[in-house]
């Protein structure tokens, strides 16, 4: 018997369709929590209770303000994959053989940033109070993962450990204070959370099991909020938004250097460094991430 098309299936390929257009339209970027103006937030990290390890996604990104378009430009670092690094390969052939300005923009522009997601619980943005109660995407840095990893396996952990994920009364906050700093008198300010902190235990209102479960479902897929470029892509990145070049197709693009404007440099919270790509894996593990396994797979209340 012949499968026949029907309705369901029509509508099946709606959704898919539709689910597509929104990824890349970029979509997904409006469920990532804003912490960058000078404010206090309180938000209850949420662990993904079905693949605890799936809870924090670590990842690595170039961006800069296109030569092409004016605008920033970001795009993620192959390395999160584990795989080789255009962009950190140019950084360094730049610095070994560019020119002293050619060096100067290379290191305002193409250093790699790490960052990391994870779903939260808003409990209190002061800047868009429609966002308390509901489940949001954190991206953070090296500052805030600092207080993180000590609160799951370091100094802090035997005051905070798997509290931090709980939604109950016995959970904790976490407490982001955003300042706004500049590196010298009259440079631009970026934002600096070295002064967050967990909270000692409290009460979420109007948290009901019910509404505990249906929070824990309503986690995102943190994958969803990167794209995995292919080398040629990658190429055309550089030539269009580097260079100021038209976008090249196909495996003869090429870089050819050209002198373009510099643009600010990025917030020293992200940078880091970068290893030869022989040496470099995929998204590698922190201290703290063993410890991260063994704490959410300990949460069996909460699945």
């Amino acid at each position: 018997m012949k499968t026949a098309f029907n309705t369901n299936m029509f509508e099946s390929i709606k959704t898919a369709l539709e689910a597509a257009k929104s990824k890349s339209s970029g979509g997904n970027f409006k469920n990532i929590l804003s912490i960058a103006a000078p404010q206090t937030y309180l938000v209850r990290l949420l662990p993904n209770v079905k693949n605890p390890s799936e809870t924090f996604f670590h990842y690595y990104h170039h961006g800069w303000n296109s030569v092409s378009t004016g605008q920033y430009a970001g795009i993620t670092s192959p390395s999160t994959f584990g795989e080789r690094d255009i962009i950190s390969e140019l950084y360094f052939k730049i610095l070994r053989n560019g020119s002293e300005d050619e060096q100067e923009r290379a290191k305002a522009n193409l250093r790699r940033k790490e960052n990391w997601f994870v779903n939260v619980l808003v409990v209190n943005d002061p800047k868009n109070p429609d966002n308390n109660g509901t489940v949001k995407v954190l991206r953070y840095g090296k500052q805030i993962n600092t207080v993180i990893e000590a609160a799951i396996s370091g100094d802090d952990a035997q005051e905070f450990g798997a509290k931090i994920f709980d939604l109950s009364p016995a959970g904790c906050n976490l407490r982001i204070k955003a300042e706004l700093v500049s590196d010298k008198p009259g440079a631009p300010k970026y934002p600096k959370y070295t002064a967050s902190k967990f909270l000692a235990p409290s009460a979420i209102e109007g948290l009901t099991d019910d509404k505990i479960a249906e929070i824990y479902d309503s986690i995102f897929d943190l994958s969803q909020f990167v794209e995995h470029k292919t080398a040629v892509e990658i190429q055309e990145f550089i030539n269009t938004h580097y260079y100021g070049q038209e976008a090249k197709s196909g495996d003869e693009a090429e870089v050819t250097e050209t002198a373009a404007p510099a643009a600010a440099a990025a917030p020293i919270d992200d940078d880091v460094p970068y290893t030869t790509a022989a040496k470099e894996t995929a998204a590698p593990a922190s201290a703290g991430d063993e410890k991260v396994k063994a704490i959410l797979d300990g949460l069996d209340s909460l699945s």
